[in-house]
């Protein structure tokens, strides 16, 4: 786990379903930066297609699922913590697997909401808002 100082600029990698509540997604997107944190991933929330199963912004349009996730997972192990997107306790397959992924890193795990399957509920810290997630991070 990274340890953040004063100065540090901290880095997050979003995770979570990009395809509901995007107005839930677009405000935390908005709370990430405006707490001056460094988004790795995803580069935008410019999705060319919500309605698909694995959702890519418009700079992703011709990668291949695997070049993404892999950016996806590049940028978790480099962040200081792991946001994930909760809507109604939905987590789908590739965020279980990024949370997996953070957890085996020592990357610190947070939403504002739970997710419903149990077992994924003990990874993640529910905190009310990413100002409570930095205050959280070791220094």
């Amino acid at each position: 786990m990274t340890k953040v100082s004063s100065s540090s600029i901290i880095r997050v990698t979003l995770s979570g379903s990009f395809r509901r509540d995007t107005e839930g997604l677009e405000r935390v997107y908005r709370e990430l930066a405006l707490n001056q944190c460094q988004i790795l991933s995803p580069r935008t929330l410019d999705f060319s297609d919500t309605s698909v199963l694995f959702v890519r912004n418009q700079v992703e349009v011709r990668d291949e699922v695997k070049t993404i996730q892999d950016h996806h997972l590049q940028a978790i192990a480099l962040s200081h913590f792991l946001w994930v997107h909760i809507s109604k306790g939905y987590v789908g397959t590739s965020t279980a697997m990024e949370i997996g992924f953070a957890y085996a890193n020592n990357i610190p795990i947070y939403a504002t909401e739970a997710p419903i399957d149990e077992m994924l509920k003990q990874y993640v810290q529910v905190v009310g808002s990413v100002f409570r997630a930095i205050e959280h991070l070791p220094s």
